[in-house]
C-alpha cells in the first residue's frame, strides 16, 4: 500500500492532537469524601479540525465496581485511532492513579503501552509490548489522562498556581496551568459561560489555550492550540451529557 505524503502529514498531526489534548486540558458543592468522587460523571463528544482534517474524539468519565473510577478518551479518524484509559481513586480532593493504559492503531499497526503505580511501594513500572521497565517514582504525580479531571476540580475550587507532576513517554514533566479570565463561546452544543485557561510553556512558540463551561461543572467544551501565532488544530464540543443530564448552552 502506498501512502502519500499529505496522508503521513494527516496521521502526525492526529498525533500531535492526541498527545496534546492529553497535555492540555484538562464538581459538585457537596462535601468532599474519601475514595468517592468528587466530579459528576459525564460523556461528551467532540469535533476536531487540524489542517482541515477532522478528528473525532470522546471521553467518558465513571465509577468502577470495585470502589476505582475511569475516565476514557479515543480519538479516531479513517485511518488511524487512539483510545486511553486511566483507572484511579480520590483521596480527599486528589486523584490517586492506579493504572494507565494507551493503545493506537495507525493503518493496522498496533502499539499497547501501561503504567502501573505502586503507591505504597512507591514504584512505577511501564510496559510497552510486553517489555517492562522501571521508571522514577514521584510523589502524587498523575498521568497524562487523569490530570484532566484533577484541572477540572481545582478550577472548580478556585485554587491558585496549578501545577502537575505528570508522568509522560519520556519522563516525568511539570505542567502549570494559568487562568486568563472568563468568556462566553459559541459551540455546536450551544453557548457556555466558560473559564479560559492557558497552558504555561517555556522557551517555545507553542501556545495552547482551553475553555470549560463554568455552569457544567467546568467541563472541557474547546481546546485551541497555536504556533507562531498560527492555529495548528482546535477541538470542540458537540453533545455531551453531565450526571445523564443532556449539556445545553445558555438559554438567551
Amino acid at each position: 500500500m502506498i501512502i502519500n505524503k499529505t496522508i503521513i502529514n494527516h496521521l502526525i498531526s492526529l498525533f500531535i492532537f492526541v498527545i496534546i489534548l492529553s497535555q492540555a486540558f484538562t464538581a459538585s458543592s457537596q462535601e468532599i469524601a474519601s475514595n468517592k468522587s468528587t466530579l459528576p460523571f459525564f460523556k461528551a463528544n467532540y469535533d476536531a479540525i487540524i489542517e482541515g482534517f477532522s478528528v473525532k474524539a470522546y471521553r467518558e468519565y465513571k465509577p468502577l465496581a470495585d470502589g476505582l473510577f475511569e475516565l476514557n478518551f479515543t480519538a479516531t479518524s479513517w485511518l488511524a485511532s487512539l483510545s486511553e484509559t486511566s483507572q484511579f481513586s480520590w483521596s480527599g480532593q486528589n486523584i490517586v492513579p492506579k493504572y494507565f493504559t494507551a493503545s493506537r492503531n495507525i493503518l493496522g499497526i498496533k502499539k499497547v503501552s501501561q503504567l502501573d503505580f505502586n503507591h505504597s511501594n512507591k514504584t512505577l513500572s511501564r510496559t510497552v509490548e510486553n517489555q517492562q521497565e522501571d521508571l522514577n517514582y514521584l510523589e502524587n504525580s498523575l498521568d497524562r489522562l487523569s490530570f484532566q479531571l484533577q484541572l477540572q476540580q481545582d478550577l472548580f475550587l478556585n485554587k491558585p498556581n496549578i501545577t502537575y507532576n505528570i508522568v509522560h513517554n519520556d519522563g516525568i514533566k511539570k505542567n502549570q496551568f494559568e487562568i486568563v479570565g472568563k468568556e462566553t463561546i459559541t459551540t455546536k452544543a450551544g453557548d457556555f459561560k466558560t473559564l479560559k485557561v492557558k497552558v504555561v510553556r517555556e522557551n517555545t512558540s507553542r501556545v495552547t489555550f482551553i475553555w470549560v463551561a463554568i455552569d457544567w461543572q467546568y467541563l472541557l467544551v474547546r481546546l485551541i492550540q497555536l504556533k507562531d501565532d498560527k492555529e495548528q488544530f482546535s477541538i470542540e464540543i458537540t453533545d455531551a451529557t453531565v450526571n445523564n443530564q443532556p449539556v445545553v448552552g445558555l438559554q438567551l
